[in-house]
């Protein structure tokens, strides 16, 4: 019997498996007839490289790449999403370009979005299904009318829905009292074959409540204010009659109210008579209060004993109307107009408990909000948003950027050279600095000088021989100067970007194969960016403190070190919060970069001989200072 019901727990997950499996797949074969379709009707019309032959050959070539080699070779269109990271090993010879695209988006589950003659490719995605629709709950309530038994089976379900169901079922009136503080109260029992005053009275019992039976003979459960043991099974007398006890006075005009546990129909009823106005009741006004209050007046009394139940009233021709909030003719209309703040923003911040049972609409030309609602919860929502709609402060930011850069570099010596190509003349630069290469000719003429006046004689050089004489200092003092104002609102984020791009070629070459090989080059503009970027995110507090979140990026460009190589970058950052007082200014950075380089050369030994050393060897000395300085002055600007 076990391996049976093993067998067809297997087999239902299975069908199950299968069934889902089937669903996609008939959706990616749906999808795959229009491409086709689309495909078709574009290579009849619009595209008419769809119907050329293509012959690519690749190997663990990215599909992007290949896209666009296909796109390059045959006049094509795409654009493809970057998020498809699979690499393609693939033969293709004397195929049409659509064929080979759709055996593309077969092969490897892709969708096309055809715009115009643009196809972007992206990966096939399976359509939502729709959400089932709710089904009520069945609550555990029966009760057989021929011997007055009652059966509860209850998990977890609403003390409103259990009560409904019982006086639907059993034609004689539950109800539940207590307001918002019983809402939402979830009962759990489990009674079977009692008469429905024991029923009602154990599921009270072990639900925390507490059953009462009126004058009438109706039920009312409630929140339990004594403890357990006074009730239920302990306590017998719990099915009585609500006992009232207190007195509703008048004098000038005015009523006095001293009650405890009294109806409240009957303090309305009291009040009115002894007052002398007119009601008219649109709904039973149900439960009890205990209060006592002296010398009011008739509305602020209402206004009381309504306060956290569902009635209300309203004063028409001098005669009030009470009704629950909900009814018809009770509920009101306002316009909520904002001065400082967006309906967007301010909705984010009004209280779950505010917006319960109040319709509310944006109106994003007005900057209003309309809602619609009981008169009381509107009143409650109308003063809280007076309340929060505030001037927000604009803040000001000024950022001074100093980029200081100081160096020098000194260069002297000579050097003799040997080439094959002799230089033809003396040339090079004499002033401001020395920077002179002399040819073969040039010294042999010296030489030959210093030969006829019988100093010395010291030969000739060979024609590829020459000279170079350098004496040269260099000094710059670099200053960089940026000046941006950035404006925003109080917790909101400036950001600034100033930079610019250079962009370099990448080459990609692809051989496909076979006896006449096929050379496909792709060139691809890659770019490479120095920007000076700050992000600032200003608060302000009530004493005009100012708290600023400061991120700041400095790049530059520098010369590649490999010869065809994209330039190189270098960044510096730095991230600091910090609070200041209103127009103080801040200093930040101090970024400071000091290098220094003595490098020489010579003919050994007679290079470190004084006098000679200037002749036999050359020495480059350099010298550099980079410091990079942020100031911060935020401003108030209401």
């Amino acid at each position: 019997m076990n391996n049976t019901r093993l067998k067809l727990l297997i087999s239902c997950i299975l069908i199950v498996v299968c069934a889902n499996a089937y669903a996609q797949n008939s959706a990616f074969q749906q999808r795959l007839a229009i491409i086709d379709q689309q495909l078709e009707l574009m290579s009849d019309t619009l595209v008419t490289g769809l119907n050329e032959i293509a012959n690519f050959s690749v190997s663990n070539v990215p599909i992007q790449t290949f896209l666009r080699s296909v796109a390059e070779s045959h006049r094509l269109n795409v654009q493809v999403d970057a998020s498809l990271g699979f690499l393609l090993t693939n033969n293709f010879t004397n195929v049409s370009v659509k064929d080979l695209i759709y055996f593309l988006c077969e092969e490897y589950q892709l969708d096309i979005r055809f715009t115009g003659t643009i196809m972007s490719f992206f990966k096939f995605q399976e359509p939502k299904l729709p959400d089932r629709p709710y089904v009520a709950k069945k609550l555990g309530v029966y009760y057989n009318p021929s011997d007055g038994l009652m059966t509860f089976d209850l998990s977890g379900d609403t003390l409103q829905a259990v009560v409904r169901e019982i006086t639907r079922v059993t034609n004689i009136n539950v109800v539940a009292l207590g307001g918002r503080e019983i809402e939402g109260k979830l009962l759990n029992c489990f009674i079977k074959g009692l008469r429905l005053e024991s029923a009602l009275d154990k599921l009270a019992y072990v639900n925390g409540l507490k059953l009462t039976k009126s004058k009438d003979g109706i039920f009312i459960l409630e929140l339990q204010g004594a403890p357990p043991g006074q009730n239920g099974f302990n306590n017998p007398s719990a099915l009585t009659k609500v006992q009232a006890q207190g007195e509703v006075t008048m004098k000038d005009s005015l009523l006095t109210v001293d009650v405890v546990n009294y109806p409240i129909m009957e303090i309305i009823s009291q009040a009115s008579v002894q007052i002398g106005v007119d009601f008219i009741l649109f709904s039973d006004v149900a439960g009890t209060t205990t209060a006592k209050v002296k010398s009011v007046t008739y509305d602020n009394l209402l206004s009381f004993i309504f306060q956290g139940t569902n009635y209300t009233y309203k004063k028409k021709s001098g005669v009030y109307l009470i009704a629950q909030r909900s009814a018809e003719g009770f509920r009101s209309t306002e316009l909520i107009r904002l001065d400082y703040r967006t309906t967007e923003n301010i909705l984010l911040e009004i209280p779950s408990e505010l917006v319960k049972d109040v319709d509310i609409k944006i109106h994003k030309e007005l900057n209003s909000l309309i809602v619609t609602g009981n008169k009381q919860k509107i009143d409650e929502l109308v003063a809280f948003v007076k309340l929060v709609d505030r001037p927000i402060p604009n803040i000001l930011i000024e950022v001074i950027v100093v980029d200081v850069r100081k160096g020098y570099s000194i260069e002297t010596g000579l050097k003799a050279f040997l080439s094959p190509d002799s230089i033809p003349k003396t040339q090079g630069q004499v002033f401001p600095g020395l920077d002179v290469t002399l040819s073969s000719r040039s010294i042999n003429d010296a030489l030959q000088r210093l030969d006829s006046k019988g100093i010395v004689n010291l030969g000739r050089v060979t024609p590829s021989f020459y000279m170079q004489l350098k004496a040269l200092e260099q000094s710059n003092n670099i200053q960089v100067r940026s000046t941006p104002k950035l404006s925003t609102m109080n917790g909101s984020k400036a950001n600034l970007i100033i930079g610019e791009s250079v962009y370099y070629v990448e080459t990609t070459q692809n051989i496909t194969g076979g006896v006449n090989p096929l050379t496909t080059t792709t060139q691809q503009f890659n770019k490479v960016e120095a920007n000076l970027a700050i992000n600032i995110s200003p608060i302000v507090s009530g004493n005009e403190h100012i708290t600023l979140d400061i991120t700041a990026e400095f790049s530059d460009f520098v010369d590649p070190t490999i010869p065809n190589a994209p330039p190189g970058n270098t960044t510096r950052k730095f991230e600091s919060k910090i609070r200041i007082r209103n127009e103080e200014m801040i200093i930040l950075g101090g970024l400071e970069e000091l290098s220094k380089s003595d490098v020489g050369s010579g003919v050994p030994l007679i290079s470190r001989i004084p006098i000679l050393k200037w002749i036999f060897s050359s020495k480059t000395k350099r010298s550099a200072n980079n410091r990079l300085i942020v100031f911060i002055k935020p401003t108030l600007v209401y």
